[in-house]
């Protein structure tokens, strides 16, 4: 597949802060999609001049090996706290020092956690307590991400209860988890796990007006899988899946666009089956070329085993296309409606797999288009302004 070239704005790094916000929201790493929430803050009028970040680590984040954070916008009150440290190197004590010395600078009247799970976030946590602050835990955990242990429950509800005044989740897996835990479901927000529809929405409509996918080296029928490639996300067992749905005629091909530590595995396992050709690995690509891909695809495919949300659903949807989900996946209940805009499948069952891809593959072509339309509606819900509205309504509590 040849390369392609989308023309976009490269932003900038910035350490800059306003000096006295009343909230400050904090991520380990800020991707695209973080990038995008926190502009949504700012561009709203109840947050306006209230907001500033921090972002923990500069470099390579929680994905040991790979690197999914961009230069942030000049322009943005973000500060990060060890511009040049990757997570896995740099000392969670020494982090959650820095980053209660940031907090002690800027006084917020709220904080907005990522999750409960490691120091730094709990330094915030405790931080908020003594300062008598407000603390919001930002959560995708469901009930279903792990194992369970009754004594860990008992802490983490502990633990939750006694540290988090609220809570911002992704959907109803993740509220569903928090009433398990006995947070009060009064203090839980939504519209966590979004990102900027617009962009993806805006960019692919131009892309099919003025463009073909032979444009791009990209053939006409197409499932598309964007993601990690890891154990977590399933991806040999998508392969073995589409192996068999080529067996039974299906003629759709399959394109991976990502990277992971089973990259070298899947290209090994394309290579010695029957459908070498008909499998295209695009490697990681940044935010500003995937439209290319959503653009052109007749349907994606999330297989993970273990999802908490799986944002590229709502990339997939934005872009406007019908999805096939893993009933594991966290967003699943809240996007995906059986038979209008997708369809949900068992990721342990290889032939059950199969045998969705077949099903999608038969969808006449005027189907799939109303199914892509339903995507978009569906997806419209889960917007910047929905989540942005959310985070007013807590700092108006």
């Amino acid at each position: 597949m040849r390369d392609t070239v989308l023309e976009a704005v490269v932003p900038q790094s910035c350490t800059s802060a306003l000096a006295q916000p009343s909230v400050v929201v904090i991520w380990i790493d800020w991707y695209a999609y973080h990038v995008a929430r926190f502009q949504a803050l700012l561009q709203s009028s109840d947050l306006a001049g209230k907001v500033a970040g921090i972002e923990m680590v500069g470099g390579i984040g929680v994905h040991s090996g790979l690197k999914f954070r961009g230069d942030l916008p000049s322009s943005l009150p973000v500060t990060t706290l060890v511009p040049n440290g990757n997570w896995s190197d740099v000392g969670k004590w020494h982090l959650a020092r820095l980053l209660w010395n940031k907090l002690n600078q800027l006084s917020p009247s709220v904080v907005f956690i990522p999750g409960y799970y490691t120091l730094p976030a709990l330094a915030a946590a405790i931080w908020c307590k003594v300062r008598r602050r407000k603390a919001v835990l930002m959560t995708e955990s469901g009930a279903l991400d792990h194992v369970r242990i009754w004594w860990r429950e008992v802490s983490k509800r502990l633990l939750i209860l006694n540290l988090f005044d609220w809570a911002v989740a992704g959907g109803k897996a993740h509220t569903g988890y928090l009433r398990q835990l006995r947070f009060p479901a009064d203090r839980v927000a939504g519209f966590y796990d979004v990102v900027d529809n617009s962009f993806f929405q805006d960019r692919c409509r131009i892309l099919r007006t003025c463009h073909n996918a032979p444009d791009f080296g990209l053939p006409a029928k197409y499932f598309l899988y964007v993601g990690r490639v890891s154990e977590e996300k399933n991806t040999c067992a998508l392969l073995s899946s589409f192996f068999k749905y080529r067996e039974q005629g299906g003629q759709w091909r399959l394109i991976i666009v990502g990277d992971g530590p089973q990259l070298a595995e899947l290209r090994s396992m394309a290579a010695s089956s029957n459908c070498t050709c008909e499998i295209y690995f695009a490697g990681l690509q940044p935010t500003s070329q995937l439209p290319i891909y959503y653009a052109f695809a007749s349907a994606f495919v999330l297989p993970s085993t273990r999802e908490p949300w799986g944002l590229v659903v709502n990339e997939a949807m934005a872009a406007g296309l019908p999805v096939l989900v893993s009933n594991r996946c966290g967003c699943a209940e809240d996007l995906v409606v059986n038979g209008e805009n997708g369809f949900t499948f068992n990721p342990c069952d290889e032939d059950a797999l199969a045998d969705t891809l077949i099903q999608m593959s038969r969808v006449s072509a005027q189907r799939l288009q109303q199914m892509g339309q339903r995507s978009s509606e569906i997806i419209s819900r889960f917007s910047l302004e929905a989540w942005a509205a959310e985070i007013a309504r807590i700092v108006k509590s």
